[in-house]
């Protein structure tokens, strides 16, 4: 006998054939229906299709295509820059500083308004006669402090790792976000210029720094960040040479 519709709906060998929720008027029908009772949409049909579907994604993720590989691809090497960029993300402000395309404005440090505010600026730094054991100790006991304006003895470190101050420098407020700043070193060269503050950093242009060493004059640019111990790590260039050199400073009590 020719089995009925119905018989096919209700037999136990088409249940797992048919999904149950229709997808195309959402009706529920009962378990082992074949055709929606509401739209006549095929359940079966409708079941092959979600499990073909659910098995290409399957297949997908135990198997990356081209595009997810590239996508994980991306992913990785966009985390390796972002954690490179956190521990470089001094000397990547100094390369953008530096690689600035601005015309070098050196004697603006030295002429004008500007100029003579930096005069007397350098001039009591001149003034300050500070004993050597004011200076070892400011080096061996930083003093971490919110106020940055001051005296500051200028460092470098030996192949011993060791801080060999080099010169003092003074720092003064400026406007809202910048200080006016002059260094004097031991060989002579003196610098001097503007700089902004950048939440805990110190940065000059090099429209906006100069150093004077003999009787040549050139634009400087660097980056003073503060560390939690206090001290000052620096970094700057020099338009008459080609390497950048490294500093420290250290806040004078």
């Amino acid at each position: 006998m020719r089995k009925s519709l119905q018989d096919y709906n209700v037999s136990p060998s088409h249940r797992i054939d048919a999904d149950a929720v229709c997808v195309q008027c959402g009706t529920v029908n009962p378990e082992g229906t074949l055709i929606c009772k509401s739209c006549g949409n095929n359940l079966r049909d409708q079941k092959r299709i979600r499990m073909q579907a659910e098995e290409e994604l399957k297949i997908g993720e135990e198997l990356p295509s081209p595009r997810n590989i590239m996508l994980g691809v991306i992913t990785v090497v966009g985390a390796i820059i972002v954690v490179i960029a956190g521990f470089n993300a001094d000397r990547i402000m100094l390369w953008l500083v530096g690689a600035s395309e601005v015309v070098y404005s050196s004697e603006g440090m030295w002429t004008g308004s500007l100029g003579r505010q930096l005069n007397s600026l350098t001039q009591d730094l001149k003034n300050q006669m500070i004993a050597s054991s004011r200076i070892y100790s400011a080096i061996k006991n930083p003093i971490n402090s919110n106020e940055i304006e001051g005296l500051y003895v200028v460092a470098v470190s030996d192949a011993d790792n060791n801080f060999v101050p080099v010169g003092k420098a003074i720092l003064k407020s400026y406007t809202d976000n910048e200080y006016l700043f002059s260094a004097l070193l031991d060989n002579g060269a003196q610098i001097r210029g503007v700089a902004r503050k950048q939440e805990h950093r110190l940065i000059a242009s090099w429209d906006r720094a100069s150093c004077e060493w003999g009787d040549v004059r050139g634009a400087v640019s660097g980056i003073v960040t503060k560390r939690e111990d206090g001290r000052y790590e620096g970094y700057g260039g020099y338009e008459k040479g080609n390497a950048n050199f490294e500093f420290y400073a250290f806040k004078l009590p």
